[in-house]
């Protein structure tokens, strides 16, 4: 009897620690402590994220990091170099202030002045881009409009020599004469605009498609005018 009056005892004696623990875990310093220590997590995180982001622009930016001045200085060359290539000229704006940007950047990397020569070839670098897009652009315009020009010519000359065969025959031989010398002249302007074109050099073409049409112009009359 008295040890089964002490068993309910020991069983009661044996849950109190397991009631504390419940109390403990409900306890609302803990849990003001938790979010505090939540809060200050974020916050750490918060300040390594914007090191991790500004860190490096703004060890580049003192030269630290990245590209030196005259590294800087020759890629921006090399765009300026791609630029020309593709067509670029002084003639440019971007193209021109891309120049005078890279010389400011070589006078201030040799006055030992590496942040403002970086920044004066990057925005060389990138004018030299500019004038690059802008070279590409006009190029393909330019070939298209010589394209034009030569299949239209093209067409034209066919048409003389037709015009040609049909009128020549007939005529006096010292006015044949006289019309084969203006054909052959014809043929020679036009010819020159269509070896530019096979040569790829659009501009020629255009700036010698005033003379070209007119020469087609001037034959085409002198034959109607023989044929009548």
């Amino acid at each position: 009897m008295g040890q089964a009056t002490r068993l309910p005892w020991l069983a009661t004696a044996g849950r109190v620690p397991a009631v504390n623990s419940a109390v403990e875990r409900r306890r609302p310093d803990r849990r003001i402590f938790v979010i505090v220590l939540l809060r200050r997590i974020t916050v750490y995180a918060l300040l390594v994220s914007a090191l991790i982001w500004v860190g490096p622009r703004v060890l580049e930016e003192f030269g630290v990091l990245g590209p030196s001045a005259e590294e800087m200085i020759a890629g921006a060359q090399r765009a300026l170099d791609a630029a020309r290539t593709y067509g670029a000229t002084p003639a440019l704006p971007a193209y021109t202030t891309a120049q005078k940007e890279l010389d400011r950047a070589r006078s201030l990397a040799a006055q030992s002045q590496g942040r403002e020569a970086r920044h004066a070839a990057r925005r060389a670098q990138a004018l030299a881009v500019e004038a690059q897009r802008v070279a590409i652009v006009h190029g393909e315009e330019t070939r298209q409009a010589a394209t034009v020009i030569y299949k239209d010519l093209d067409r034209e000359i066919v048409d003389l020599e037709k015009l040609y065969s049909a009128v020549t025959p007939g005529l006096e031989k010292e006015k044949v004469g006289e019309l084969l010398s203006l054909m052959k002249t014809t043929r020679a302007i036009t010819g020159t605009l269509f070896l530019a074109y096979e040569q790829e050099d659009f501009q020629a073409v255009l700036e010698g498609e005033a003379r070209g049409r007119e020469a087609v112009a001037q034959m085409r009359a002198r034959l109607v005018g023989a044929r009548k």
